[in-house]
This record gives structure tokens, C-alpha cells and sequence, in this order.
């Protein structure tokens, strides 16, 4: 049946500003574009991530379980500390930052209100937390 993710896609309100900012914070690269309906952005590893400029009201990527949002999008580093260190002098709003015994775990909100999530595992014992798989 199936056999591997093609893209995901999620909504934005304003393609120049989404693309700026996942390319210039998160490392996406712009692959194509199609003026402002959509976009496909890459990263070294993964699916393609499509965006798609709409004015509708309230349609996000992401979810609320018990009231609480979560991510739909769910991606590793190796660089969440820095990460985290960008987002924040860039006035991004961070919704969790903490070790959750796993890792570390990083959620923000993009300026679409998207909430992405971000996951550095740690270490197996005597490799850096970099190295982590």
C-alpha cells in the first residue's frame, strides 16, 4: 500500500514571511513556488514540507489534547540549544522547552500560528549529545 510521506502541507497567511523565516531560522532551502499559493521547502533529510498561503480563519498545524496544543510536525537536531537561543532573541513564542529524560524538547509557534516541535535525543553513555541517534 504505501511506502514512505511524499510532503506534508500546512497552511500560511503569508508566503514571502513563512519562507524567510523557515529558511533563515530553521534551515529549510526553497525548492519551487508557485507565486503565492504554494511553496516547497527541503531539508537535508525528509519528506518535502508544502505550504499553502490561505486567509481562512483558524486552520493551523497543530492539534489540542485536554485543551493543550501539540505539534503536528515533529522534527530531530542536534542543535536544539541554539535552536531554542535563536527563537528566542527573534521574539518567537515558546510553548515548552525542557529535558524530558529522552531529550530534550523544544515546542514554538511560527508566525503562521503553526506549532512546530523540535527533538534532540540524548546520548547513548560516552558519545556527545550531537551524535545522539
Amino acid at each position: 500500500m504505501l511506502t514512505s510521506l511524499e510532503h506534508m502541507q500546512i497552511p500560511v497567511r503569508q508566503m514571502d514571511r513563512a519562507i524567510s523565516w523557515y529558511t533563515e531560522f530553521l534551515g529549510f532551502r526553497l525548492s519551487s513556488r508557485d507565486g503565492d499559493r504554494i511553496a516547497f521547502l527541503t531539508l537535508p533529510e525528509g519528506p518535502l514540507l508544502m505550504l499553502w498561503q490561505t486567509q481562512d480563519d483558524s486552520t493551523y498545524a497543530h492539534y489540542t489534547v485536554n485543551g493543550t496544543d501539540f505539534p503536528v510536525l515533529l522534527y530531530r537536531t542536534a542543535r536544539i540549544h541554539e535552536l531554542h537561543e535563536t527563537l528566542v532573541k527573534h521574539d518567537t513564542r515558546i510553548q515548552l522547552y525542557q529535558n524530558d529524560g529522552f531529550g530534550w524538547v523544544l515546542k514554538f509557534y511560527d508566525p503562521e500560528g503553526n506549532l512546530w516541535g523540535a527533538l534532540q535525543f540524548h546520548a547513548p553513555p560516552g558519545k556527545p549529545e550531537n551524535e545522539a541517534s
